[in-house]
């Protein structure tokens, strides 16, 4: 069950620059005896605001929403709560209008304060009370991706300077590491390359390498990534006696979802012979 469902039941009483709405989530075990809601729909489910025209402002967006409910009294109306992020309280909360159609549908517009800079996630749940014991909601998760204007940010780099040509048929793992900060949110963040430049300047095939943050760990394929989501973006390779000695620059840079670019980073990044 949903996290923020519980999070509704200890209080018991999009939208963005390209908002997507995930596909409505309903428990499949819900009690079908009770008034439930099933068939969510939020609209519109994307937006784009402008860099040139809409900038940087204080703006207010309308969810509106549509949902199916089942076996509610004729006075009886769904609630709806909406969360930012990771909080546990929701930001908004109230009831529907009552609706006296045979097929019950039920109806609201809801008002989101933002800006157009900000990067969110917003949990809409819907549920037929507030009562603790009710399973039966239908939930939808709107992500809003703001205009962005800041480049992301490279706070550290890691690699070997030095790695010597194993012999025989020993392999060496060499993994190259960059955290990345985005401050428009990690969300907005798209990339995270590496690439290597020879001592005459040319680029070392395939260009560019993409580090992941992925935490797979778990092959020679795989990135190489300790931990997922820790903002630490890796890329393993190895090294084996057909390669020969060589002396490169490593050059690890981030861009953004908009194109933003990082600065970049060097590093030294030789290969040597086994003496």
């Amino acid at each position: 069950m949903s996290s923020k469902f519980y999070s509704l039941v200890l209080l018991a009483l999009v939208w963005t620059v390209f908002a997507s709405c995930d596909d409505a989530l309903t428990p499949k075990d819900f009690d079908e005896q009770q008034p439930y809601v099933q068939n969510l729909v939020v609209n519109p489910s994307t937006i784009s605001f402008d860099p040139e025209t809409d900038g940087q402002k204080d703006t207010t967006l309308t969810l509106d929403v549509t949902v199916y409910g089942f076996n509610f009294e004729v006075d009886s109306v769904p609630y709806y709560s909406v969360f930012l992020g990771d909080d546990e309280n929701p930001i908004l909360q109230d009831k529907f209008l009552v609706n006296f159609s045979p097929i019950t549908t039920f109806q609201a517009s809801i008002p989101i304060e933002t800006n157009t800079i900000d990067f969110e996630t917003y949990t809409l749940l819907i549920t037929p009370s507030l009562d603790g014991n009710n399973k039966n909601f239908a939930q939808s998760i709107i992500q809003q991706i703001g205009v962005p204007i800041n480049p992301p940010e490279i706070i550290e780099v890691n690699n070997p300077e030095e790695v010597e040509i194993p012999s025989g048929s020993n392999v060496t793992r060499v993994l190259f590491t960059a955290k990345v900060f985005d401050p428009d949110g990690q969300e907005n963040l798209d990339r995270v390359f590496i690439d290597f430049i020879n001592e005459d300047g040319s680029i070392l095939t395939p260009d560019p390498n993409i580090l992941l943050d992925d935490g797979d760990n778990s092959s020679s394929t795989s990135s190489g990534d300790a931990t997922a989501s820790d903002s630490v973006y890796t890329i393993q390779f190895f090294i084996d006696s057909s390669n020969t000695p060589n002396n490169r620059t490593a050059r690890y840079y981030a861009l953004d979802k908009s194109g933003l670019s990082s600065d970049t980073l060097t590093t030294t990044f030789n290969i040597v012979d086994n003496e």
